[in-house]
């Protein structure tokens, strides 16, 4: 289903999500360029930044399909603007998500079998924290790295074209005993029915055998590296959920996040409707909508325009 997005006077279809008016001045504050403010003892975006801190506390409430129509309109505005802030907008990167698959989603019913993990969120959220495999199928790296690991980290690794395990169910309890938010890993691990529920861990492959540890490379943070088909680079921010995940600077994530919360607050409102029984297509414009592109003339699906919905802090959004 095509839902729009308005900004000053564009209208920007995108799929599945309500419309919500936005505007170029609702930006959060720049938060700077590239990969964030560095922390020059160990290279990597600070994470006691109080604006980093916040920016990561909101993502943690957010789907990762409302980021993804934030940032689809932010790129759209930025290719269409002649404005220099509005084109520098870098935008969110999404690994491919045919194979970086989340491979301990927590449950969603309560069974005898998920009490334990009962309250918990597939939200991953924290800083970067990037390995390069120094030779496929040699983990060192990874234990090393791990020891490095603090809370609100998320360990991303390039294996180099492994095709055996570099991490596991004691690696995973392990992050989670140091507050690590995930592991992300573009290569095997192994374990999967065992992963502690308190870590997310997502990778592209699955392996019974485990790799060497015999090469330690090169260390934590050294450089950026490739993971599920996209750029990381360490100190920026990764979100996952059970639908995917994204990587981005602390700065574009805070442009994105206004209009990603409001979709939310838009899509709880539309979904508190339905529950009283209110058809959803009753709250749009579809049969005309419908009608006028049968027809082949220009039409937006948008939300009927009769009573007014405000949230706190948030752009009115306009529904039945």
């Amino acid at each position: 289903m095509i839902s729009s997005v308005f900004t000053v006077g564009i209208t920007f279809p995108i799929l599945g999500r309500g419309s919500f008016p936005r505007r170029v001045h609702s930006y959060l504050p720049s938060m700077g360029h590239g990969r964030g403010r560095m922390n020059p003892t160990n290279g990597h975006l600070d994470d006691k930044d109080p604006t980093v801190e916040m920016i990561m506390r909101r993502l943690k409430k957010i789907a990762s399909g409302a980021l993804c129509d934030s940032d689809k309109a932010h790129q759209q505005i930025a290719s269409a603007s002649d404005k220099a802030e509005l084109r520098e907008y870098a935008g969110l990167r999404l690994m491919c998500p045919t194979s970086m698959k989340l491979r301990n989603p927590a449950p969603r019913y309560h069974t005898k079998m998920s009490e334990s993990n009962m309250g918990k969120s597939n939200v991953m959220v924290g800083i970067a924290r990037t390995v390069q495999l120094a030779r496929p199928n040699d983990f060192l790296a990874v234990l090393d790295a791990l020891s490095k690991t603090s809370k609100d980290n998320v360990l991303v690794v390039n294996t180099g074209g492994s095709t055996r395990a570099v991490a596991g169910s004691l690696f995973s309890e392990e992050a989670a005993r140091r507050g690590v938010s995930g592991i992300v890993v573009d290569g095997p691990i192994r374990d999967v029915d065992h992963l502690s529920p308190d870590v997310r861990v997502y990778s592209t492959m699955i392996s019974p055998y485990a790799g060497t540890v015999q090469h330690p490379g090169e260390g934590l943070d050294v450089a950026s590296v490739i993971c599920g088909g996209v750029v990381v680079n360490p100190g920026d921010i990764i979100f996952g959920d059970a639908d995917g995940v994204l990587v981005g600077s602390a700065k574009t994530f805070s442009i994105c996040l206004h209009e990603a919360e409001n979709i939310m607050s838009v899509e709880q409102h539309l979904v508190e409707g339905m529950k009283l029984g209110v058809s959803l297509h009753s709250m749009m414009n579809f049969e005309e909508h419908l009608k006028l592109r049968m027809e082949g003339k220009e039409s937006s699906l948008e939300f009927k325009d009769r009573n007014t919905i405000k949230f706190t802090g948030l752009d009115p959004i306009h529904l039945s």
